[in-house]
């Protein structure tokens, strides 16, 4: 099948695309083809490495109460989550959700919602030197399942905000994206090759990360399945 391929643009890179959006993004902006979910703003800091993790959460699982030093943003793959900072009120994450945790305040509540049905959701950590992902005022009662995901070193780059955009590929089709400023991906669904510059293919498969960090890089993501399409979550970090 051949490509079709459709041009977008964004204030932090240039993508190629052909896909449909999501009706339910929250904070959608329908762009050619991407949806902004959530834009998140914080005070400037220098990160040196974005930690990533994957939680799982049995249903009814409660998170302890527990504070970031560095601000994460995240987004929800599978079930649904009641999320609370401290003096807001509690809101629902569902599944194609972002999110964001800032830095200082008490996490009240980030807890799966269903009494029957799994949670999963990936979060992505922007962290100055020596600072932890988590705090937990007390240590926690309840396993909690964190699947590590590679941690994605950075030159130490003043950064304040993250953008954070859904896009759609669909069967035979692809992404091309320029790199400008620091970006992360999520495949939230199907599998995916990866292709930066001459490098070997990457292949990611749903629930996995990656990273482009080098300005100027070409990108191009390719559905590798015959079958089902793919999303990528994009974190546009300046």
């Amino acid at each position: 099948m051949n490509r079709y391929v459709e041009k977008l643009r964004t204030a932090a890179f240039a993508v190629l695309i052909a896909a449909t959006t999501s009706p339910g993004a929250i904070l959608a902006e329908p762009a050619g083809g991407s949806i902004k979910l959530l834009t998140t703003q914080f005070e400037p800091r220098q990160v040196v490495q974005v930690e990533v993790g994957e939680f799982h959460f049995v249903p009814g699982q409660v998170a302890p109460i527990h504070t970031h030093v560095a601000p994460s943003v995240g987004y929800v793959t599978k079930g649904a989550i009641i999320y609370q900072v401290e003096g807001e009120a509690p809101q629902i994450l569902r599944e194609g959700d972002a999110f964001f945790e800032p830095a200082g305040p008490r996490m009240l509540r980030f807890d799966n919602l269903s009494a029957t049905d799994e949670a999963i959701f990936v979060d992505f950590n922007l962290e100055q030197v020596g600072e932890p992902f988590i705090v937990f005022e007390a240590p926690p009662t309840e396993a909690i399942d964190r699947r590590a995901q590679p941690t994605f070193a950075l030159d130490g780059s003043t950064l304040e905000s993250v953008d954070i955009y859904t896009n759609e590929v669909a069967i035979g089709e692809s992404l091309e994206l320029e790199n400008l400023v620091p970006t992360f991906g999520l495949v939230s669904e199907g599998v995916v090759e990866l292709l930066i510059d001459e490098q070997p293919a990457q292949r990611i498969a749903a629930g996995q990360s990656f990273a482009l960090i080098d300005a100027g890089s070409s990108v191009t993501i390719v559905n590798a399945s015959s079958e089902v399409r793919a999303r990528i979550v994009t974190f546009v970090a300046r």
